[in-house]
């Protein structure tokens, strides 16, 4: 009997994994590595979307960044602004960089399409250019479990890159992909058919520092779930938990502010100036010194401002030659028709309000939210403001007095402007300095405890106990060879909700 002929060897070839696939869409990442991350790092209109999250985020917000790469920037910047990032992508290259990286940050090696998420599980989720290999069917269906994810009031940031095509076979940064993607007009219905309010819409052009490469057209789109609080409990509106009321007023001195001012290192002022570049009618409430009006009315032409103050009216009068308008009022009672102005400003006045609350309606009242630039800005001191702490160790108890806090101030603002419809609340810090040039750690510390004490507490009976009381912290702060204090701000910006006319700013 002749035997079977033996069946031949099975012999496997290796296959490109399938379009669409986890595998192929790691595949080009495994082997770019950092590359990718030197080329495309430092996209503007990324950062400054990182940018606009950090100023909306609640404290240790919840963040989910898809396709998180080699960490940077995204994961780093979150994370160093204390929130919680987790990070997922298909590239276990990319995990692993990122793992080194950003070490705050929680990094697995996951496709978006097998995520489990529970509703409600983040405060934001960003997703920087990494649902470009997958069929539109799985596109859809990722940025609807996305919604679904994120919290009323959660935020989503995504970059892509805009055109009409599934599985278009291209080469990128020399690797073949397949890429799937919307006309840039679609992205916007796609969103909202999934339940989210789309704020910000940017077409850019990026030219990648990569040998073959062209320019590329970049998507950014910011959205917000419908919902949520009224405005976000923002680490900068801390420390927490806030106080159950307002301590009441600070009195003003108008000597001790004039003392005062010759000493600080401004950089709040010309960041109020930069928001108002494009307003025409800006009302600023407490205009004291003139410091704030003299450069708002340099930059567009005219200011209107009001001072309670008698002393102070008269000595800006001489600034209407410069365009601007003094007049005398309260910011609980502020003499104008409701939306004349397009922006309203009040910068380091909150605390000397015996209503705050009052006037920040008023604010809110007479800005037109029609108008496509419409805003509110306050200015109020950060929560690891220097002067306010050592105003509360010593002075407070010293005085008999409720100890100061900025941050309720800034979110019963917040709130307040959101409930008026200013709902698109932002908060960023803004580095003051009070300089002593005094020489020597003893001449600081004396000028110091003079300066202070009459900038809080001019008149008051016990001033010279004021002074003493203060020397003793002075003197060990100067002693550590610095000549200032860090006296820092928070510019809280207040805007109506966004619309596809009215973007939304970086900021």
């Amino acid at each position: 009997m002749t035997p079977e002929p033996a069946a031949p060897p099975t012999i496997t070839h290796p296959t490109a994994p399938l379009p669409g696939s986890a595998q192929a869409a790691a595949r080009p990442f495994d082997v770019l590595g950092k590359t990718y991350e030197d080329t495309y790092a430092h996209l503007p209109e990324q950062l400054a979307a990182i940018t606009w999250l950090l100023a909306r985020l609640p404290e240790a917000a919840r963040v989910l960044d898809i396709g998180s790469g080699t960490g940077r920037p995204t994961a780093e910047r979150l994370t160093a602004a204390g929130h919680r990032v987790t990070g997922c992508d298909v590239s276990q290259t990319m995990v692993d960089l990122a793992r080194s990286q950003v070490p705050g940050a929680r990094f697995q090696l996951a496709d978006v399409r097998d995520l489990a998420e529970a509703p409600g599980s983040w405060d934001a989720i960003t997703a920087f250019f990494p649902l470009l290999q997958m069929r539109r069917s799985d596109l859809d269906e990722t940025l609807a479990r996305i919604a679904d994810w994120l919290v009323p009031g959660g935020l989503f940031v995504l970059a892509t890159v805009p055109f009409d095509g599934e599985e278009a076979e291209l080469t990128w940064m020399g690797q073949r992909v397949h890429c799937t993607s919307y006309p840039a007009e679609m992205f916007r219905k796609v969103l909202e058919s999934v339940g989210l309010d789309v704020v910000h819409e940017q077409l850019s052009v990026f030219y990648p520092d990569f040998p073959g490469m062209g320019e590329e057209e970049h998507l950014f789109v910011y959205a917000v779930k419908p919902g949520g609080p009224p405005a976000p409990a923002h680490a900068l509106a801390g420390p927490y938990p806030l106080p159950a009321g307002h301590r009441g007023p600070h009195e003003l001195s108008e000597t001790g502010w004039s003392d005062m001012e010759a000493r600080f290192e401004r950089h709040d002022v010309a960041l109020v100036v930069d928001l108002l570049d494009r307003n025409s009618q800006v009302l600023d409430v407490g205009g004291g010194t003139g410091a704030v009006v003299r450069e708002i009315a340099e930059r567009i032409g005219r200011v209107t401002t009001i001072e309670p103050h008698a002393a102070r009216e008269a000595a800006m009068r001489p600034l209407a030659d410069r365009g601007v308008r003094v007049l005398p009022g309260r910011a609980e009672e502020l003499p104008f028709s409701d939306g004349g102005f397009d922006a309203g400003v009040a910068t380091w006045v909150l605390h000397y309000c015996d209503d705050p609350d009052r006037a920040v309606a008023e604010l809110a009242r007479v800005v037109d939210r029609s108008h496509p630039e419409a805003k509110v800005v306050l200015v109020q001191g950060a929560p690891d403001n220097e002067l306010i702490a050592l105003w509360n160790r010593t002075c407070a108890d010293l005085l008999g007095e409720p100890r100061d806090h900025q941050g309720y101030l800034l979110s019963r603002a917040a709130a307040i402007l959101a409930e008026r419809g200013f709902a698109d609340v932002s908060f960023t810090r803004a580095r003051v300095d009070v300089v002593f040039p005094e020489a020597g750690a003893e001449a600081k510390a004396a000028a110091a405890a003079q300066v202070l004490a009459a900038f809080w507490n001019t008149g008051d009976p016990r001033l010279a106990e004021l002074s003493a009381a203060l020397l003793p912290a002075l003197r060990a702060h100067f002693a550590t060879g610095t000549d200032r204090f860090n006296d820092d701000a928070v510019l809280l910006v207040a805007r109506p909700r966004c619309t596809a006319a009215h973007p939304a700013p970086a900021g």
